[in-house]
Formats: structure tokens, sequence, C-alpha cells
């Protein structure tokens, strides 16, 4: 049985964010600027669970527990989790000044595919610590561990090829048969342009939007929150679970 209320799944573009709303009726997507309007979007629709592709949760002096069981549950898709920065990298002014703050603080340095994500991680930092009303019904997740539940295993096929891609339009499909994910991100390709919204983000997007309907956990199993409240969780759908 479907959630009574629309759940949505968000994933960052160039043109800022993506949300997929899966509901009782199907799949709908669209493109807003800044996580702000995807809170409004969330509120507006009566989003029951808003899964988003982004670190929610900074650890002051470590790498984030949930990063690591994320990358061990992945086995060899481990390298597409990026581990998260610490806190103090959100005030960094370039990739030299980040990677020496989380060096001193965690013994590690912050990839640059890390960094790039950084002003999509200031920008659902500060809208949930300044929105309460939205803060409990926003969660992280990862669309590779929805797909790996999805199929039972991490997939071999990287979705930035043809095959990947039907492969996991072909979960998609499965996992929400009365949504059609795969027409809705057909569509949704015709009527953007890919310098503001890749294919993967469409993907990444819907698949979020499925794995919401589902009953979730989180890695860590209990997991901590932060400097400033905010749980540092990544939330996947259980094993041989269905729609609730």
């Amino acid at each position: 049985m479907s959630l009574p209320k629309p759940v949505v799944g968000v994933d960052g573009c160039s043109a800022g964010w993506v949300c997929a709303r899966a509901s009782p009726d199907g799949v709908a997507i669209e493109v807003v600027p800044d996580f702000e309007a995807v809170c409004d979007f969330a509120v507006a629709h009566e989003a029951e669970r808003v899964l988003v592709d982004i670190p929610i949760g900074l650890s002051a002096t470590d790498r984030r527990d949930c990063d690591r069981e994320a990358r061990h549950r992945l086995g060899s898709r481990a390298s597409t989790v990026f581990f998260a920065p610490v806190r103090a990298v959100l005030d960094a002014d370039s990739h030299a000044d980040a990677n020496a703050r989380n060096r001193a603080r965690c013994g590690s340095g912050l990839s640059i595919q890390a960094w790039q994500l950084v002003p999509k991680i200031r920008d659902v930092d500060s809208v949930l610590r300044a929105r309460p009303d939205v803060r409990d019904r926003v969660f992280e997740a990862h669309p590779e561990l929805v797909f790996a539940a999805f199929a039972g295993e991490p997939l071999a096929e990287s979705k930035s090829t043809q095959v990947g891609r039907v492969r996991r339009l072909d979960l998609l499909r499965t996992a929400f048969p009365d949504g059609d994910p795969e027409t809705v991100y057909r569509k949704t390709l015709s009527r953007t342009l890919r310098r503001d919204v890749a294919r993967d983000d469409i993907l990444d997007a819907l698949a979020l939007a499925v794995a919401a309907r589902y009953p979730l956990e989180t890695l860590p199993a209990n997991p901590p929150r932060d400097a400033v409240g905010l749980t540092m969780a990544i939330h996947v759908p259980r094993s041989e679970s269905t729609p609730e």
C-alpha cells in the first residue's frame, strides 16, 4: 500500500535541484533553483518524506560512520560514495583551503569530487538549520545504495553507460510499476537541457523518490547527531521490503 501522502526524491544538478515527486497518482519532476525551493515544493505537496543525495550532518573531527558503512556495503562500487567534509570546510574558499582544513581535523584530505559538492552541502545545511518545519522529513540517501537494495546486490554497470541506465530504469519500473518512472525520465530529458540537468540527475532523483515509498533503515543503525543537531545517517530501503 502506498504512503498516504507524496514523497520526494532530490538530486543536485547544474540548474539547482531535480525534485521527483512520487504519489499514488504516479511520478512528476520539477527543477528548482535552490534547497529553499525544494523544501517549499515538499511542503506545498505535503510530502511525507524527502530523500536527498547530499551529506546531511557533518562531523567535526572524523570521517562519518555512515560513509564508511555505505562504501563497505557497495563493495566494488564504493568509490561512488565520497567521504563528506568536516563542518569546518563549509567556510573554505578554495579546494586547497578545504583540503588543509579537512586534513587538520580528521587526518584525511578532501577529494576534488567532495569539494565540488560543498556549495550544495552549504545550501542544504543552512536551510535545515533555519527551518525546523522540514527538518524531520528531509533525509540523506544515496542512489547507488537504493539500486543495490532493489537489485539485491551492488550494480556492476556504471549509470553513465547505456547498459547501466537501462538496468536502473528496469529496477525502478519493478519497484514502482504504477508510477511509470521510465516515461517520466524520458519526458524530463526532452524538456530540459543537458547543461542544466544531466541524465544521471534525473535517474538519481527518481531512484530516491521510489525509495522514499519503502520502509527505510539507516547506516549506521544508531546514527549520531552533529554539533548543530543534524543526524549523520544514510537512509536505505530495507532488504526484501515492499512499499508502505
